[in-house]
């Protein structure tokens, strides 16, 4: 049986582990922010698979310990774009169910997606493209081809960080750019 002291000794353990986390987060330092940009009407198979032929497959053996923080955004910030494209997969999703999380109630979105992954082509592949069906991302390719918006990709590499430092850093990352898509926490 779970007691009350198991779990007082629960507590005192999540204390320590988000303690070991908030120092690590005092000391850390940005990582090299690597940037790709591509407009929305341009998204095909070929031009995504263009787009994300330098970035990290992940699927290295050096890559083992290595996870990714990426944030999608508009190039040019415009709110009429972003209600636009809430519609746009509203529509979506009669034809399927596979999509993110709209966050209507987050107002002024400055980013349209923050994300966490240890394989981040394929994950940008998701998001970018029509594959993958059944995973949940954007998935732009089936649904925002209709805008001419330009959008960025930036992206950052941690080696051999702590788990919940990671998870830190991009739920820092979502609360301050309150994304209009996905949602915040573990992946």
């Amino acid at each position: 049986m779970f007691t009350s002291t198991d779990f007082s000794n629960a507590i005192t353990s999540a204390r320590q582990q988000l303690q070991v986390v908030d120092n690590a987060l005092s000391s850390i330092v940005c990582p090299q922010v690597s940037e790709l940009r591509i407009n929305l009407s341009a998204l095909s198979h070929d031009s995504i698979c263009e787009l994300l032929d330098d970035v990290p497959s992940g699927y290295r053996k050096s890559d083992q310990d290595t996870d990714y923080v990426y944030i999608i955004r508009q190039v040019q910030t415009d709110d009429s774009l972003i209600r636009s494209m809430w519609a746009q997969l509203d529509g979506a999703r009669k034809f399927a169910d596979d999509y993110c999380r709209v966050n209507r109630d987050l107002t002024n979105p400055t980013a349209l997606y923050v994300g966490r992954s240890k394989k981040l082509k394929s994950r940008l592949t998701q998001h970018l493209g029509t594959e993958q069906k059944g995973v949940y991302s954007m998935h732009l390719q089936r649904w925002a081809t209709v805008n001419t918006a330009e959008i960025s990709i930036s992206y950052m590499r941690f080696e051999n960080q702590e788990d919940l430092l990671v998870q830190a850093v991009e739920d820092g990352i979502w609360a301050a750019l309150k994304p209009a898509f996905g949602r915040k926490g573990e992946k």
